[in-house]
Parts: structure tokens; sequence; C-alpha cells
């Protein structure tokens, strides 16, 4: 599992669902609606920048989850202590 920790969100992608996307929507619809944290290595989506910086640049918008047509993206809320 490929974790990515917004300033309020976990956001979980299941690399394993993610080897038959030929599509990539949640990277297209992270550049589109996002704030394009996301990129494709080695045919799995990952972010590029460090966690500060995802921190700093994700606008939390939700896209890659909603347009994961393999519900390989999870996204629930942080646990505030």
């Amino acid at each position: 599992m490929y974790v990515i920790i917004t300033r309020t969100l976990k956001i979980e992608i299941d690399h394993d669902k993610c080897k038959v996307c030929e599509s990539y929507e949640c990277v297209k619809a992270c550049s589109i609606y996002g704030r394009n944290i996301l990129r494709i290595k080695n045919g799995l989506p990952v972010t590029f920048l460090p966690p500060e910086d995802v921190k700093k640049r994700d606008n939390e918008c939700l896209a890659c989850e909603i347009y994961c047509p393999y519900n390989a993206v999870r996204i629930s809320e942080l646990e505030v202590m």
C-alpha cells in the first residue's frame, strides 16, 4: 500500500490494483482538479514531492479517489490527537 499524507487526509493507493490500469485516471484527475502531486513511475501512481511539500501543495480535492476505475485509491481523514 502506497501512502501519501496531506494536511488532514491519508491517501492510500493499492499498487496491486494499479498494475492492470492503462488509463491512469487518478493522475489525470489530479492534474485537472488537484494540484498535480501525482506522477506515473514504473507504471504506478506516486508523488514526486517530499512529504512537507505535499502538505503545502495538495488541495485535498479527492479527485484521484473519485476517478480511479479500479477503486485502488482510498482517502480517509487523519486522526487528530
